[in-house]
């Protein structure tokens, strides 16, 4: 039998041994092929070993066509596509509406998120919601974009809210009880001071006889509004909210320099920081303040006050504006300060943690934005970017990406507008020409827009499918509420 020939089961042993290493190296290799394609390797077509990015486009509106260096891609936007590490140009195209392209530079290995392009209608249809006989003094959307408030020109005391979740139906008026107004004998006016996060109440700059009052407006129930001013006894420079809450209100008063707290449950002013020049607060607890030093060569700080224990930010040279701001990112605290002296603004993610890290060390920024004699600073509404600002002069940090930009915008900002806004979480409007031009971050993308006044903002529906403004009306001396759509005819069915 040939299991019991010795030559023949040496052979049947080999064959086996063989066998087993031929599988044991096919394994290999199919792990070595998976591995590297878990960390994004590949072959190019000249048989080098590259690696490859997985990147996503998401577009508004959804699906749009996606061409990677002028050749249209087989994916459309909402889906990962692999491509390896360099430099693309990426246009993103759909009937009806305007191209949205960038250059994009891929690294191997690495998986991006374009989740913000926005692709305007080709052509913007504009209908008339309202028509006032003069321009509204006041045009305020609430923070969740679902509210519209209108002051009617001809009252002082009467204001229309729009519901712009339900774009069909009528405005609702809304009527302050005109006892809770000083009576001016002279001209008056609205300035908005912000709305609380419950998108009920809004606080309101009453401007009369060269005096202010703030009124804190309700809503809902507009006979439970309030003046400020005579509940909390005191007649401040300015009220801001603490903590985006409608009851609880920080004072500042730019004569003495000082800053207080109240509340409607405590309404008596306390004492919280003096010396103050400028201030921004974040949450319940958090203040960042300039304050003039107790030194010889009168420097003014930039300090962090958390509960009862406040930080040291930096310091400047005095000047007369200094700009500040500060939010939190991926759970990360960001610190912005700067003065239009310096020409510079300081961007520090995580401060405390660097102090107690390195006590003895001065803070080092994670980056620094330079624009001269910068005037205006603020995040996005994501907080993933914080922009300075000087006319056309922009600096921008992503604080996602880590990259920073510097440009100069060739639409003039028109007379009435002191800055750009924050159109969403990635782009930034204002007002030139008397039409509404809106680019993404970096400055690609410009799109001009309808017309609209450069004495109100815009307001945005939730969904961002419309986009309200006040334009001059066919008649004269009156201005139209309009709605425009940001989706084209066919979307709209």
């Amino acid at each position: 039998m040939e299991y019991l020939d010795p030559k023949k089961e040496f052979r049947h042993h080999i064959i086996i041994m063989v066998g087993y290493a031929c599988l044991a190296i096919a394994i290999t290799i199919a792990t070595l092929v998976l591995l590297y394609q878990a960390y994004g390797f590949g072959l190019g077509k000249n048989g080098t070993v590259i690696q490859n990015s997985l990147t996503f486009f998401s577009s508004h509106p959804n699906p749009a066509n996606i061409y990677i260096d002028g050749k249209q891609n087989k994916a459309q936007t909402n889906s990962r596509l692999v491509l390896p590490e360099g430099i693309y140009k990426v246009l993103l195209a759909r009937d009806g509406y305007r191209d949205w392209q960038r250059t994009v530079e891929l690294d191997g290995g690495s998986v991006q998120h374009y989740d913000y392009p926005f692709l305007f209608p080709k052509k913007l249809e504009t209908k008339k919601i309202q028509t006032y006989s003069a321009e509204p003094g006041l045009l305020a959307q609430s923070r969740d974009r679902r509210w519209l408030v209108a002051q009617q020109p001809a009252s002082v005391v009467n204001f229309d809210v729009y519901d712009l979740k339900n774009p069909t139906k009528n405005a609702v008026v809304l009527t302050l009880p005109s006892t809770i107004l000083t009576k001016a004998t002279s001209g008056e006016s609205w300035r908005l001071g912000e709305w609380a996060d419950d998108n009920q109440h809004l606080l309101l700059q009453h401007l009369y006889d060269n005096k202010m009052e703030y009124i804190l407006v309700d809503r809902v129930n507009p006979e439970k509004s309030l003046n400020l001013n005579t509940t909390l006894s005191a007649s401040p420079t300015k009220i801001t909210l603490n903590d985006k809450k409608y009851d609880k209100y920080y004072l500042y008063d730019a004569t003495a320099n000082s800053l207080q707290t109240a509340s409607i449950d405590a309404p008596t002013p306390k004492s919280l920081l003096e010396n103050v020049l400028s201030y921004q607060s974040y949450g319940n607890d958090t203040v960042l303040y300039a304050t003039i030093a107790d030194t010889p060569d009168a420097k003014v700080l930039i300090k962090l006050k958390v509960g009862d224990t406040t930080y040291p930010i930096r310091s400047f040279s005095p000047g007369t504006t200094y700009l500040l701001d500060l939010t939190k990112y991926s759970n990360s605290l960001y610190v912005t300060a700067g003065a239009s002296s310096q020409n510079k603004v300081y961007i520090y993610k995580d401060p405390i943690g660097q102090l107690h890290t390195r006590p003895k060390q001065a803070l080092i920024p994670t980056q620094v934005l330079h624009v001269e004699q910068p005037n205006y600073l603020s995040f996005s509404n994501s907080a993933q970017f914080v922009m300075a600002q000087s006319g056309n002069q922009f600096g921008v940090y992503d604080i996602e990406n880590k990259k920073g930009f510097s440009y100069i915008t060739t639409h003039p900002l028109d007379q009435d507008v002191s800055h750009a806004t924050w159109m969403d979480g990635n782009r930034l409007m204002y007002v030139s020409g008397g039409k509404l031009l809106v680019f993404d971050y970096d400055n690609t993308n410009q799109q001009e827009l309808m017309a609209n006044s450069p004495r109100s903002l815009p307001a945005f529906s939730p969904d961002y499918a419309f986009v309200y403004g006040l334009t001059p009306s066919a008649t004269a001396g009156q201005t139209d509420l309009s709605q425009t759509s940001l989706l084209s005819a066919a979307d709209h069915l």
